[in-house]
C-alpha cells in the first residue's frame, strides 16, 4: 500500500500549509494530498473549508477573496510551540516541494471547478513537469470524465463519501475510473471488483492501526492518513 499524507503532515503542522508539506516531504510518504480552491479572481490556493472560521477565526468565505488577500491571511497556530504564523498554501510552492522531494502531489479539486479552471491547473502541472507523477481527485463526476476525455493518460480518482451509492460505484466501473473512497465503505469485495478491471482503490482518512490493518486485508492500493507512516 502507498501512504498519502492528508493535507500534508497535518497532525503536527497546520493543514495545507508549506510547513505541513515540508514535514510530510521529509517522511516516508508516497504522496502529499492537498485541497485546491478557486478564488473570485480565478486564481487558486490550497484550502479545505468553505470559510475561514475554523482556521483563522474570520467569518469570510474563501471564494470571496483574491489571491493576494488569501495569501495575506494569518491562520491559527493550533496552540503548538511555534512562534511563526501559518499562511494559506501556495499551489506552485506545493508542487515544487513535492517534485523536489520526489513525492506525488495528490490534488483534490474543491467544489466549483469548471473546465477552464481544470485546464489552467493542468497547464501548470505540465509546466512543472508533473503530468506523469501527480494525480487529481475530485467529488464531481463530470470533472473526472472531462479529465479522462481531454487528458486520457492522466491519473485521476473519483472521491466518494457521504453520497456513496451502488449507482456511482457502477459508474466508476463502467467508465474505468479509479476510486478514492471513505474508509468505512471499503470492503474486500468492493476492492476486488475494482481490481478485476485493473482499477485502483484509495481510501481516507485512516489514523488508527486497527483500521490500517483492516484495509490492508481488503487489499486497497493507497491509504490517506494524518499521522500513520
Amino acid at each position: 500500500m502507498k501512504m498519502i499524507a492528508h493535507r500534508g503532515y497535518s497532525k503536527y503542522e497546520l493543514e495545507n500549509t508549506k510547513e505541513a508539506f515540508l514535514a510530510a516531504a521529509n517522511r516516508s510518504y508516497f504522496g502529499i494530498e492537498t485541497d485546491v480552491v478557486l478564488l473570485k479572481d480565478r486564481s487558486m490556493v490550497l484550502f479545505h473549508d468553505d470559510d475561514l472560521k475554523r482556521l483563522a477565526g474570520l467569518n469570510i468565505n474563501i471564494r470571496d477573496l483574491t489571491y493576494h488577500e488569501a495569501l495575506n491571511i494569518e491562520l491559527n497556530e493550533k496552540g503548538t510551540y511555534h512562534t511563526y504564523k501559518y499562511h494559506i498554501g501556495n499551489l506552485v510552492e506545493y508542487l515544487r516541494i513535492c517534485k523536489h522531494y520526489k513525492k506525488i502531489p495528490v490534488i483534490e479539486l474543491k467544489w466549483g471547478f469548471d473546465n477552464d479552471a481544470v485546464d489552467e491547473l493542468m497547464k501548470l502541472i505540465i509546466e512543472e513537469d508533473l503530468f506523469e507523477s501527480s494525480m487529481i481527485i475530485c467529488y464531481t463526476m463530470n470533472t473526472i470524465l472531462y479529465l479522462k476525455e481531454k487528458y486520457p493518460t492522466y491519473h485521476t480518482q473519483f472521491l466518494l463519501g457521504y453520497l456513496y451509492s451502488e449507482e456511482l460505484i457502477n459508474k466508476c466501473l463502467e467508465e474505468n475510473i479509479n476510486l478514492d473512497l471513505r474508509c468505512d465503505f471499503v470492503t474486500k469485495e468492493l476492492v476486488d471488483r475494482f481490481h478485476k478491471k485493473n482499477l485502483e482503490v484509495n481510501t481516507w482518512t485512516i489514523d488508527s492501526k486497527e483500521e490500517y490493518e483492516r484495509l490492508k486485508e481488503c487489499g486497497v492500493d493507497y491509504i490517506t492518513t494524518n499521522i500513520l507512516e
